[in-house]
């Protein structure tokens, strides 16, 4: 976390290097990211960053803490939802994640690497989150399973983990921020299918 004279700067020079490290954190992987790039484009001497942060890992992890926040802004309404089935909640869930992901392509950039990365800091903190949602999307899948919803024969850890893959890889690769509405359009087609099949399987029973 930032030292307590980060949060007692200007509002905007805070910005400027929270900008500055969002812009080169989803440039690049973060070990190609340099301290000192994100401290000439933020215009402070680097004696200052040490009394705001740690050192780079640091001012990562703040970024990511911010971008967790930001997204659960958008998916709270959906996990508050207790009283709709859990498939028409995954639907709801991917919908807001393409509209987070386009209203903040830069968070979503950072987000990517860190899942493809899969370095050092994933292992601190993104496998944890993941086995958090595994473990939320096993108990309604259970939930649903006792309302006769899901098929009691379905093993739950598997189709938990395929969900939160799903819900996880909303992806910037996936968007044409040049046409956002088209994006969300395909995007929003693409998942109706894929919850078709999970719904109806994918053998004929004759």
């Amino acid at each position: 976390m930032p030292k307590n004279t980060f949060f007692n700067l200007e509002y905007s020079k805070r910005k400027k290097i929270l900008e500055s490290a969002i812009n080169e954190f989803s440039d690049k992987a973060y070990e190609q990211v340099h301290l000192s790039v994100i401290i000439k484009n933020a215009d402070i001497p680097r004696g200052s960053f040490y009394q705001y942060f740690t050192d780079k890992k640091d001012l990562y992890l703040y970024i990511i803490d911010i971008i967790k926040e930001k997204k659960m802004e958008y998916l709270s309404d959906a996990f508050n939802r207790s009283d709709i089935p859990f498939l028409d909640l995954v639907l709801s869930l991917y919908k807001l994640g393409i509209i987070f992901a386009i209203d903040h392509p830069k968070y979503v950039k950072i987000f990517d690497k860190l899942l493809h990365n899969q370095n050092e800091i994933y292992e601190n903190i993104m496998k944890e989150n993941l086995k958090y949602a595994v473990d939320y999307y096993s108990k309604l899948i259970n939930q649903d399973k006792d309302k006769g919803l899901i098929r009691k024969d379905i093993d739950t850890y598997t189709l938990a983990k395929i969900i939160s893959d799903l819900t996880t890889n909303v992806t910037i690769n996936d968007l044409d921020l040049s046409h956002p509405k088209e994006s969300y359009e395909k995007m929003n087609k693409n998942i109706h299918h894929i919850l078709n099949i999970l719904r109806k399987g994918v053998e004929t029973h004759e």
